[in-house]
């Protein structure tokens, strides 16, 4: 099995608008930005596989470059799966036989982790990890890379798990703790700081004080 990574990372500049009521529109870029790089750094020791970095905003591709990840400008602008099936349509055309992706806005995946999706079981076809709430998809491997039709968004874990069923290809779940924290709601961030990993996204977290912000916009029971 020859694998090629792929992480989207939407512009910062448009992301993370469900974090509006606890940062600002600059906060939320810089957040955006921080994450992105994180997941650069975890991406970066794997250099036995293509990683690939799809992204619209040529400031994204530029920093990937700079951590040894090839930039792909995103020409279809249609959301995660369409970012994604660049990549992975570019890593089949290279002679990839399988492509996993993970997004740009899990900041507490390691290394590690990464090199564990990779080589986990390579006899399945489609191996999923998903987040905290077992509703979205943080982490797709696809052996092929067109093994079956992309679905992220909402509900995509079951989404992914029907499309795998109805392509006849087999299905497993792995479980990686650092791919499970996305950061898309308050309480992400929340659960993201119980997490302790030292990341660049924890320490900018740490200095906007958003646990305190966190604690000032939950209701108190009286």
């Amino acid at each position: 099995m020859t694998l090629a990574i792929v992480v989207p990372v939407k512009s910062p500049a448009r992301a993370k608008h469900r974090l509006s009521a606890l940062l600002t529109e600059e906060e939320r870029s810089s957040l955006a930005a921080a994450m992105a790089r994180d997941v650069f750094r975890a991406v970066s020791p794997l250099a036995q596989y293509p990683r690939i970095v799809v992204s619209d905003d040529r400031d994204v591709l530029a920093e990937a470059a700079a951590y040894g990840l090839e930039p792909l400008l995103d020409r279809v602008r249609q959301g995660q799966s369409a970012a994604v099936q660049q990549g992975f349509s570019l890593a089949w055309d290279r002679g990839c036989t399988a492509s996993m992706t993970v997004p740009g806005d899990v900041p507490g995946v390691s290394t590690e982790e990464l090199g564990e999706l990779a080589s986990y079981r390579p006899e399945i076809e489609v191996l999923l990890v998903s987040d905290r709430e077992q509703i979205g998809t943080n982490g797709l491997r696809l052996t092929p890379p067109h093994a079956i039709t992309l679905r992220f968004g909402e509900d995509s874990f079951r989404l992914h798990r029907a499309e795998a069923a109805r392509a006849h290809r087999s299905f497993a779940v792995h479980r990686a703790v650092g791919l499970e924290h996305d950061l898309d709601r308050p309480e992400d961030v929340v659960a993201f700081l119980g997490l302790s990993r030292e990341t660049e996204t924890r320490s900018l977290l740490d200095a906007l004080k958003v646990a305190d912000r966190v604690l000032a916009e939950t209701p108190r029971r009286g």
